[in-house]
């Protein structure tokens, strides 16, 4: 049931984010330090409701974030 749950949260990010402009506005680095901040978030939350569920779902949000925008990056990189 995770799997399915993870693979969900995985393609709603990928259609949600795919063709966001902001994402593609922003700077890797950026996307990496806010990534870590809410992962920190993520981690607070889960330790006071005594569950890992969020800190699954920031992870998996955050690396698709970063995985879209570094192949976007790449790919822009490569044409000119």
């Amino acid at each position: 049931m995770i799997y399915v749950i993870s693979g969900c949260i995985i393609f709603a990010t990928h259609y949600l984010l795919k063709e966001n402009q902001w994402l593609f506005q922003k700077k890797l680095w950026q996307l990496v330090i806010g990534t870590i901040l809410l992962v920190s978030v993520a981690v607070l939350l889960s330790t006071w409701i005594g569950s890992l569920f969020p800190v699954i779902a920031v992870t998996l949000i955050g690396a698709t974030m970063l995985q879209i925008k570094y192949t976007h990056q790449l790919a822009t990189q490569r044409l000119s």
